[in-house]
């Protein structure tokens, strides 16, 4: 196995997350053991990993290439929140994990809207990792959540891909990377339910990548400027009218040229 299990339990510094922990050599997908877990009632922190995914899973349904030497993870959540709101835990996420591994590693981990884990090299930007979000719907709340991370860390990656070990200040291997990881979630996800989630968008503004970005938008004459997000995780793009608009995920897509 190359994540030490022993290891990463002295790493871990959580109070919930990753302590029911269930580690796979192999599985088809992270993911979608966790949602099994999820309905069968597992607790709130339950972490599947696994070194290797035949299935792995990207946003918009993209297959997310998991071969040896990344991390693969997901966690179940339990929050009590309404369906209007469930991006939310998509931006809690991404910060809490481009934060913690920024602060581990000493790399420019930055934030590619909505979901992309990226760094900048060679004049353009490479995705080191992604979140996946999916959900448990009864009537109308949301019974829980499972959020699944991917990390390029020692793994082969296509050629617009970039693998964050080699340039991580510290010789660190999967075990401690994991544990940070989880430790950004959980700070995160404590800090959303705490103080709201408008110190979230502030914290994923920080590394958000696209700020000021030219964007042109459907329906719109002209291009405008990418401001921020709004607390559903909408794109905010200014136009040179001094108008505003709000572009959700589904209605445009950012490419990685810089």
């Amino acid at each position: 196995m190359i994540l030490d299990k022993r290891k990463f339990q002295l790493h871990l510094k959580t109070e919930t997350l990753g302590h029911g922990f269930h580690l796979y050599e192999r599985i088809d997908s992270t993911n979608r053991l966790a949602m099994e877990f999820l309905r069968e009632g597992a607790p709130e922190g339950t972490t599947i990993l696994a070194e290797q995914q035949t299935g792995g899973r990207g946003s918009n349904g993209r297959q997310w290439e998991s071969l040896p030497g990344g991390l693969y993870l997901s966690v179940i959540l339990r929050p009590q929140l309404m369906l209007a709101d469930i991006f939310q835990l998509t931006l809690v996420a991404a910060f809490g994990v481009a934060q913690s591994l920024a602060r581990l590693t000493g790399a420019d981990v930055r934030l590619k809207w909505p979901n992309d884990l990226v760094i900048e090299q060679g004049g353009r930007l490479a995705k080191v990792g992604g979140i996946l979000t999916e959900t448990r719907i009864q009537g109308d709340r949301l019974a829980g959540a499972v959020v699944g991370m991917g990390i390029n860390w020692d793994n082969p990656v296509p050629a617009e891909a970039a693998r964050l070990k080699p340039l991580s200040r510290r010789d660190l291997d999967l075990a401690p990377v994991a544990a940070a990881v989880l430790l950004g979630l959980e700070e995160s996800y404590q800090l959303w339910r705490q103080r709201g989630i408008e110190r979230i968008v502030s914290g994923y503004e920080r590394y958000l990548v696209n700020l000021g970005q030219a964007v042109e938008v459907p329906g719109h004459d002209g291009q405008g400027r990418i401001i921020g997000i709004d607390e559903r995780g909408a794109l905010r793009v200014l136009f040179l009218d001094g108008g505003e608009t709000l572009v959700m995920p589904s209605e445009l897509r950012l490419g990685y040229a810089r």
